[in-house]
């Protein structure tokens, strides 16, 4: 049989270790409905067609040809055919696999499955028709499995046998994968809701700067000259003969008095300073106001990684971090903060 036909039937599961190892060994003093092996044989629910093809891979007689598996006497001549889908059952159970020799022979749980049988006696062993039909009723209950994984848990395996042990170190692999995966995923979604935070901070700064120029809408208008460059109330009120801001006398050059401006570029006009951030590297940016150049520089190994520095160099503070790459609203406000001589406060806040 080629090895195509045998890794379709015995399924892609790791081949066990053919070495019989040392497991809980039962006397034949200990025979009786009470034994250790009794008790073993039960749970596992074989019958004597599964007890007689594992004796016939004990003893090297069960081979497989193009035409499925047979029995082979001492002298290598083939005799009756063996079922199939026994074979295949007791393989991906972990208690037959396919020797480098071609012969199909006992794994070290096939072994000790084939020991305790012999051990508890012929009366501890269900009828063939049950056992299938426990067999048929488990693959009905796995019908999203693939036909080797149904078969894989049709039957119960050898409790504390090389299989069961290579499948509980399969399942804690899985284990730390999913908890590997479980991590990655908190760092994303926490790095998310970070951004969430900045921005949220962001909008309420503009959303304040709206309130205020909205509470005080003359605020602006104050010292503008002519009327007709004033906002509606103000016009309004000039309409009324109410005049409650000082108006510059005619003539004057001056159009408007600068105000805060709040946006989304790289400039800022607040409190009449202006700030230009520009980034020069990847890891290197410049805020410049009035002839003073604050360097903004990148610490790998941080949870903060930028760092604003004077242009004395002393390292002021740490603004907040967007996509990798710094908040430059936070770098106008610690660089204003500090180029106007104020303490500045704990960043990112």
């Amino acid at each position: 049989m080629s090895s195509k036909t045998t890794a379709a039937l015995f399924g892609a599961a790791p081949s066990p270790r053919l070495a019989l190892v040392a497991g809980p060994q039962v006397t034949a003093g200990s025979q009786g409905p009470d034994s250790d092996a009794a008790r073993i044989m039960a749970a596992l629910g074989w019958c004597a067609a599964f007890v007689d093809t594992v004796r016939l891979a004990v003893a090297g007689g069960l081979i497989a040809d193009a035409s499925g598996f047979r029995a082979v006497d001492a002298d290598g001549r083939t005799g009756r055919r063996v079922k199939g889908e026994r074979v295949r059952l007791l393989a991906r159970c972990g208690y037959l696999a396919r020797h480098a020799s071609g012969l199909v022979v006992a794994t070290e749980d096939g072994h000790e499955a084939l020991r305790l049988a012999e051990a508890a006696g012929p009366g501890v062993l269900r009828d063939e028709a049950d056992v299938m039909a426990s067999v048929r009723k488990t693959r009905r209950a796995r019908q999203w499995d693939s036909h080797a994984g149904q078969d894989a848990h049709a039957l119960p395996v050898l409790p504390g046998g090389g299989e069961e042990r290579r499948r509980l170190a399969v399942a804690r692999k899985g284990a730390e994968r999913a908890a590997v995966e479980a991590e990655k995923t908190r760092k994303r979604i926490e790095a998310l809701r970070r951004r969430a935070r900045i921005r949220d901070r962001r909008e309420a700064r503009q959303k304040a700067a709206r309130e205020a120029e909205r509470t005080a809408p003359r605020r602006c208008c104050r010292g503008v000259w002519p009327l007709d460059w004033r906002c509606g109330e103000c016009r309004e009120l000039a309409a009324r003969g109410i005049e409650d801001f000082p108006a510059l006398p005619p003539g004057d050059s001056r159009t408007r008095q600068d105000h805060d401006n709040d946006t989304e570029g790289d400039t800022d006009m607040a409190a009449k300073r202006c700030i230009t951030v520009k980034r020069i590297t990847g890891f290197l940016w410049h805020a410049t106001t009035r002839g003073q150049v604050y360097t903004i520089v990148k610490e790998d190994g941080r949870e903060w990684p930028w760092i604003v520095v004077s242009p004395d160099g002393e390292r002021i503070a740490h603004p907040s971090v967007i996509n990798d790459e710094p908040f430059t609203d936070d770098i106008r406000d610690i660089v204003r903060t500090h180029a106007d001589g104020k303490p500045v406060p704990c960043f990112p806040r």
